[in-house]
Formats: structure tokens, sequence, C-alpha cells
């Protein structure tokens, strides 16, 4: 009798099932790569977002922390307050905002000793946006820029990102002074609300949904002076 070879009964993988068998791994890791990449996509998203909040947080503190205390003048010795200037970067309109205080008498030591003048750190002080040439945007342009303060040395960047800054200004009965007044001191005098209203939008906003490319921070500022 005979004996069987057993080898022959060991069946291999045809040509059509290794073929099947690949063309449902290729889609199977198809799907993984893109759920991982839009995993990424939205975290990534998700922190440019975050990071533009802060941004513009910061800005807010900042410009709430200063505004408030324009026009401080206790020696009384020279007109402290909203500025005029011919140079738009440096006026007190709707785009941007000049203003200075006396609160200290530049001694560098820890304590505010108001002397009578503004020319100490941070006792004059402009904010306006700025276009990637270095020009003043106009409120309601939509041109990608900078918000920058500068104390008179060069306007350093505050937020960048920035595709809107506005300022309104109203008096002590909560009136919005008419910005084509704002041509004399004597009518700045009367500045005791600043609005302030600062839109920025993502770094790569193709990465994340339209409703969540632009954050914006609208806020009033008591003047105390």
């Amino acid at each position: 009798m005979a004996l069987r070879d057993n080898n022959n009964l060991e069946a291999g993988f045809s040509l059509i099932e290794v073929m099947v068998a690949m063309a449902i791994l290729g889609i199977v890791l198809t799907g993984v790569v893109a759920m991982f990449t839009s995993t990424g996509r939205y975290h990534t998203g998700q922190e440019m977002s975050v990071e533009l909040a802060q941004d513009i947080r910061s800005a807010k503190n900042l410009m709430v922390d200063e505004i408030r205390s324009a026009g401080c003048n206790p020696e009384d010795k020279i007109r402290v307050g909203f500025q005029i200037d011919t140079d738009d970067r440096f006026n007190t309109d709707a785009n941007s905002i000049h203003f200075t205080r006396d609160i200290d008498n530049g001694d560098g030591d820890e304590f505010y000793e108001p002397d009578g003048d503004v020319d100490d750190t941070n006792e004059n002080i402009r904010y306006y946006r700025i276009d990637a040439g270095g020009n003043i945007l106009a409120a309601g342009d939509n041109t990608l820029g900078t918000l920058v303060r500068n104390t008179g040395g060069g306007g350093q960047p505050v937020a960048n990102n920035i595709i809107d800054l506005q300022f309104q200004y109203y008096d002590s009965s909560n009136t919005l002074i008419a910005p084509a007044t704002m041509t004399s001191e004597t009518v700045l005098d009367t500045i005791r609300t600043v609005e302030v209203i600062i839109t920025g939008q993502v770094q790569n906003p193709n990465r994340v949904s339209a409703g969540t490319r632009t954050w914006t921070q609208q806020f009033r500022i008591r003047v105390r002076n």
C-alpha cells in the first residue's frame, strides 16, 4: 500500500487572494493615515485659535492698564492726556490712539513719583496697526497687520495677525464723540471712555473652519483722570 504525500495537501494563497488582501490592507491604512492627518490638523487649528486668543487678551490687558491712566497729571504743570498729531500713527482717532500721563520721574526705583513732565519711560504712548511694510492701516481695513505700541523708540509688536483695530471715544454722558470734531485738544479733553475693537486671524486660516479663523475682542476702558 502506497503512502500519501501530505505535502501536496498544504495549499498556499492564490495570486487573486494576495491581491485582494493587499487591497483591503491599503484601504485600511489609507483610513488610518486620513484619521491621523485629520486629528493633527484639528489640534493644530485648536492651537492656533488658542494662541490668537491669548495674544489678543494680552494686548487687551496692556491697553486697559495704560489707557485707564491716560491724563494722569498730579503736578498739573503741563497739559497731559489724549494728543493730536499730524502723523496718523500718533494721532487720537479711529485707527490710532496717543496719550500721555505723568506717573514717574524716571529714577528707576519701585515707586511711582510724578514729576510734572511726560518724558519718562511709559509716559508717552501710542497704539496703532501697521502692514508688513510698516505703513499704518485704517480702521476697517482687513489687511493682515501687527498691533504695535510706540513710546518714542519705534513701534514694538504687541500682537501679530491683526486684521482690524478700531477706537471710539465717549464723553462723560456716554455720548459718542464724532470723529470729525476730534481736531482740538479741547474736544480730546472731554474723552472719558475709550472703546477698543481688535480682530485677529489665525496664522494659517486654511487649516481651520471658517467660523474659527478670526477672533474679536471689544471692550471699553473708563479713563480715571
